[in-house]
């Protein structure tokens, strides 16, 4: 049997066909902006980053470039025979010539940055600044073509610095000092980059920049969050870095962007971070305030669900409930909720149609009983006036022949029998009653009938019994007359009674000529009819007490009996009051 939907379940179902797009569509909002921002915020990044990059190579490779240049310029030239010169006066013209020459093309650089011209013959140094002194070790120690990053010292005060020397001879075939004619040094302190760094962060963006190099402290800018820069440094050292790129970090909790540049100048990564959570926190709170907006429409959705229900929904299942009570036949059902609404006159109308009916089917319940009764009567009063002659007959002829114990058995047997048939005060008797009814109609027809033969067995629990009056007697005289009387054998008939899987069962069988399939079918057919077409009275007339009395699930049984012939039982269903 199909599913099928009361109209409540289907309003709640469309509520929440509606409500459900409305979430899906959200989520896939929410995910497609996160995503769409998130590349936005990446490219972005990673435009800045690059941008940043470039203005920080740029200007250290002007630096190198104009190192480079100061090392060809004629006077910076001169200072390779330095050492040759005689006169005072012309060493001293050789060192301010150079002297002035850097100063002049360092104020030209918009970065902080000294430079200074190293002599290892003469064991002199020239800077634009004067605060340089020839020092062999520091100059064995740090002498590189590349850029490296240097301890704070006497040049910068408190600040780190980068350096890079040019030399003369220019091929580098050993670290010693003394084996080059002329070095070129070019600085520039940490600080040029910090403000760049700052001048990045400034107008309150949320962008941390700083600088990072493996195995070296960062250069931060000025209002970086150093927690959660040492943190993020654990992660980089143990990530291979690319040339540029980015990745989510977790840090305390939180998801972070960090994006990365590498810078060919000075061999550092550029590295940036900022909050994901910060980013997307205009779409979190259009989120926010959309799930806000959805739950209040799911809890109107759900109140007017709730008032459906208790103005709509429980009257229906009331009045659904009671016609299904007035369907299995309790008729005494009536509606005791008391809705506020116009469901309240249909509640008062049906139980005034069911008091009506139940009144209607008392009525009717009377009148079958009535005529029930006068069925009864009916029934004793057909009893065949030929069995009463043919007993007399067979008492005056059994007295003719002096045959005393024949005529007092027909005479106590016949006389047990009518006193009990014609007994029309009470419709119902016990199995007992009705068994030694059948023991006597049996004896008489075993006084007539010489070769008859009968058995009567009964459960001991089943004796007490109340069952209608003479309900086994038709299908004794039926067993008789059409089962044994067309026979010239001996004949037998067994009566018995017996409990069995929840029902009680009657039966009465004999040895006669019986029925075959067909033909029980069909016998069976017409004595269950309602009405009595075929004029089968006495068969008919049992089954139609015995519906009547024990209900629908009682039945008539037949098949072929045990002894040859017909078998025809009454069945009925034990009450829960017996047992």
């Amino acid at each position: 049997m199909p599913l099928r939907l009361s109209t409540f379940a289907k309003f709640n179902f469309i509520l929440i066909g509606i409500l459900l797009p409305l979430l899906a569509l959200n989520f896939y909002t929410n995910q497609t902006s996160n995503t769409v921002v998130r590349k936005e915020i990446l490219k972005s990044s990673s435009s800045n980053m690059q941008l940043l990059t470039n203005q920080m190579d740029t200007m250290v490779d002007q630096l190198s470039t104009f190192a480079l240049i100061m090392e060809r310029d004629s006077s910076v030239r001169s200072y390779l025979n330095y050492e040759e010169v005689h006169y005072p006066y012309d060493k001293f013209l050789i060192v301010s010539n150079i002297q002035e020459k850097l100063k002049l093309n360092s104020s030209s650089m918009a970065w902080d940055n000294q430079i200074a011209v190293y002599s290892p013959s003469a064991k002199e140094a020239i800077s634009n600044t004067g605060n340089i002194t020839y020092n062999e070790s520091f100059l064995q120690k740090h002498l590189s073509t590349e850029w490296a990053y240097t301890s704070p010292d006497y040049r910068y005060g408190s600040s780190p610095y980068f350096l890079r020397y040019f030399v003369e001879p220019n091929l580098m075939e050993n670290n010693a000092v003394s084996s080059y004619r002329l070095l070129t040094e070019i600085s520039f302190p940490a600080q040029n980059i910090i403000k760049m760094l700052d001048t990045f962060k400034s107008n309150g963006s949320i962008h941390d920049p700083f600088l990072y190099k493996p195995g070296i402290a960062p250069i931060m800018n000025s209002y970086s969050e150093k927690p959660q820069i040492s943190i993020l440094m654990k992660h980089l050292n143990g990530s291979k870095l690319k040339e540029s790129g980015n990745e989510t970090v977790q840090m305390n909790g939180k998801k972070y962007i960090v994006t990365y540049q590498l810078s060919h100048s000075l061999d550092w990564y550029l590295v940036d971070f900022l909050p994901l959570n910060d980013v997307l926190a205009p779409i979190s709170r259009s989120s926010k305030i959309f799930m806000g907006s959805l739950a209040i429409l799911i809890g109107l959705a759900l109140t007017l669900s709730f008032l459906i229900y208790r103005n709509v929904q429980k009257p229906i299942l009331k009045l659904v409930s009671s016609v299904r009570s007035i369907t299995r036949g309790d008729y005494n059902a009536q509606i005791t909720y008391t809705p506020k609404n116009e469901f309240q006159f249909l509640i008062n109308q049906f139980n005034t149609m069911a008091h009506q009916i139940k009144e209607l089917i008392e009525t009717v319940y009377e009148s079958r009983i009535r005529l029930q009764e006068a069925k009864l009567k009916h029934l004793q009063s057909q009893i065949d006036p030929h069995f009463l002659y043919n007993s007399l007959n067979f008492i005056q002829y059994s007295a003719k022949m002096g045959n005393e114990a024949a005529v007092i058995s027909m005479t106590l047997n016949l006389g047990a029998y009518y006193r009990y048939a014609t007994r029309l005060e009470n419709p119902a008797s016990t199995l007992q009653e009705e068994l030694e009814l059948i023991r006597n109609y049996l004896e008489i027809h075993k006084l007539r009938m010489h070769k008859m033969n009968y058995e009567i067995e009964c459960s001991d629990n089943m004796r007490a019994l109340e069952v209608p009056r003479l309900i086994l007697q038709p299908l004794v005289e039926n067993a008789i007359i059409h089962g044994l009387a067309p026979r010239s054998q001996a004949g037998r008939i067994r009566v018995n009674g017996c409990r069995e899987a929840g029902f009680y069962r009657l039966s009465v069988e004999d040895n006669g000529a019986g029925l075959n399939l067909e033909e029980r079918a069909s016998l069976l057919h017409r004595i269950m009819k309602s009405s009595n077409e075929d004029n089968l009275c006495g068969l008919w007339n049992v089954a139609q007490r015995l519906l009547l009395h024990y209900g629908p699930d009682a039945r008539i049984d037949m098949e072929e009996a045990a002894l040859g012939g017909l078998k025809i039982s009454l069945v009925w269903p034990i009450k829960n009051t017996e047992g």
